[in-house]
């Protein structure tokens, strides 16, 4: 089985350049990863390649045997969002067929699941999408970030069950460790005008025989590869065009040298002494040199120019007063929450802890272990002592009237304040340019203006509520899932930003090399019935 998609160009309505400019790939049997920046083009190209867009130009075929002829039925898109039942989900859970009520067994997915699919977690939903899309028994599988929302459990269920998947498997992902646990090639997508110097305003690939975590890591070394070539030759360029000067000027000397101008009309014989000088060639040596030099270096810049020059961005967090952060102590309890009749009362076991400037700390757990129970705890303890200043917690799930509240306070800071936490959103992977209207101030800030910013996506405000919320003194900052709804680039630099932070940190998240990159302490959260508890582990 194979995928060849041959000088594809497609544009969408608003757009005023293609998105995808003359484009080909091939893509092969097993597990393919696809990875790069927002707005690369990635969910449109597996709903090109679904059927779901169509191009404007250009060919998609889906074949076997190096014979491409495009699969009625073929291919099966899984897209982000769960909301809607799949239409098959019934049919497919009651079939008398074995081979596909077995995928609902395997992702652990009951009758009582189907009766209230809309009070669902995100986790079950996503189980119950992919069962159904199993079941049609796809020649190629099409995942859009399929692990966004879910528990390391839900993870590892989804990853065995996909192991198993026969045909040809399509995902866009960040998650590394599951991608990695599936896919045996990445196509890393780029905008040229936004990787290299020159580049052209359409998306382009890398394409790496490797998990995503070895291709991020190549990627990046073909990048500093390719500077550091560019470099080497543009050096090279210049050095040789300061020895071309140097023989220019050599070579005006010799002429000033050998011009009669300035001699005695009447003086022949220093005439003739100035033509045996130029007949003997002494005159020429320079400019001959000079212009061997200049071929090569028209051999240099062309060698130079015919490298696609990687681009650098900074990255990191630049920050002052960051030796404000303060220990945080909370005392050993047991709190309670009451569910519903059937579930009762769930008591959750707290130790004495002190959380230490410098702590980063990885809060693990089943869903319905206790983690969101503790922070509201830690949170309640904050408050109550008058420290809700120094804490930025950021939830999973940003409501509408918060989105509203970070835009205002972005809007309401002077301008330099403002420029800072721009700086620091580019500086996390952002293009700036939809939030940089450096005419707003605090005199004629808006509503309207509120308004019109509510177009952000949801990474580009978890990046935006961090951005404000680094530039005060800070003793902890809880991040709920932070990588959700993040690109792959915003993963990295929001890995290396964070790295640098020495306040206090919690961090709840599936993404284990996220975690293991940013935190140096394990809590962890364990449930026994309706009795949980917070261990520090080693």
């Amino acid at each position: 089985m194979s995928i060849q998609i041959t000088k594809l160009n497609f544009s969408y309505p608003s757009s005023n350049s293609n998105l995808f400019d003359d484009f080909s790939l091939q893509i092969s049997d097993g597990w393919t990863c696809i990875a790069g920046s927002n707005g690369c083009g990635k969910s449109t190209l597996l709903k090109l390649i679904a059927g779901i867009l169509m191009p404007d130009s250009g060919k998609i075929s889906i074949g076997k045997n190096n014979a491409p002829n495009v699969l009625d039925g073929s291919v099966v898109y899984c897209e982000q969002e769960t909301a809607e039942i799949p239409e098959n989900l019934y049919a497919a859970f009651w079939s008398d067929e074995n081979d596909v009520r077995q995928f609902f067994s395997r992702l652990k997915i009951n009758e009582e699941m189907l009766e209230r699919y809309d009070s669902l977690s995100g986790g079950e939903k996503k189980r119950i999408q992919i069962a159904c899309a199993l079941s049609e028994k796809p020649e190629v599988l099409l995942l859009d970030e399929p692990t966004n929302h879910l528990d390391a459990q839900t993870v590892s269920l989804i990853s065995e069950t996909l192991a198993d998947f026969s045909g040809m498997g399509i995902m866009v992902s960040h998650d590394r460790n599951f991608s990695d646990s599936l896919c045996t090639r990445t196509i890393y997508l780029f905008n040229e005008a936004h990787s290299f110097a020159g580049g052209r305003n359409c998306i382009s690939y890398e394409s790496f025989p490797c998990g995503l975590t070895k291709a991020l890591e190549l990627k990046n070394q073909n990048a500093e590869n390719s500077r550091g070539e560019w470099e080497r030759l543009n050096s090279k360029a210049a050095l040789e065009k300061q020895r071309s000067a140097r023989l220019e000027a050599e070579n005006q000397k010799s002429k000033s040298r050998l011009s009669k101008k300035s001699l005695d009309p009447h003086d022949h014989d220093a005439k003739r002494k100035l033509d045996v000088a130029r007949i003997g060639g002494k005159d020429r040596s320079t400019g001959d040199a000079k212009a061997r030099l200049e071929t090569q270096i028209r051999q240099t810049e062309s060698e130079r120019d015919g490298i696609k020059k990687s681009l650098r961005r900074k990255e990191g967090f630049s920050l002052s007063e960051t030796d404000f952060a303060r220990s945080i102590n909370i005392d050993e309890c047991q709190i309670s929450v009451s569910g519903n009749d059937s579930a009762g009362t769930y008591t959750l076991k707290i130790p004495h802890l002190e959380i230490k400037r410098g702590m980063k700390i990885a809060l693990t757990g089943q869903n319905g272990s206790g983690k969101t129970l503790f922070i509201r705890h830690l949170i309640s303890n904050l408050e109550k002592d008058g420290r809700k200043s120094e804490l930025l917690y950021l939830p999973q799930e940003i409501s509408d009237e918060e989105r509203k509240k970070i835009i205002r306070e972005f809007y309401t800071l002077d301008e330099n304040e403002r420029g800072e936490v721009l700086s620091t959103l580019f500086r996390l992977g952002s293009d700036v340019e939809r939030l940089n209207h450096p005419q707003l101030g605090n005199s004629d800030f808006s509503e309207t203006e509120d308004f019109q910013n509510m177009d952000l996506s949801p990474g580009e405000f978890r990046k935006l509520m961090i951005s404000l919320a680094v530039q005060k003194p800070l003793s902890l900052l809880i991040l709920d899932e932070p990588t959700n709804h993040m690109d792959i680039t915003s993963v990295l630099a929001l890995e290396n930003a964070l790295s640098s932070l020495d306040c206090a940190m919690i961090v709840v998240s599936h993404d284990r090399a996220f975690l293991e990159k940013i935190t140096n302490v394990n809590l962890g959260a364990t449930r026994n019935g309706n009795q949980g508890e917070i261990k520090m582990q080693i």
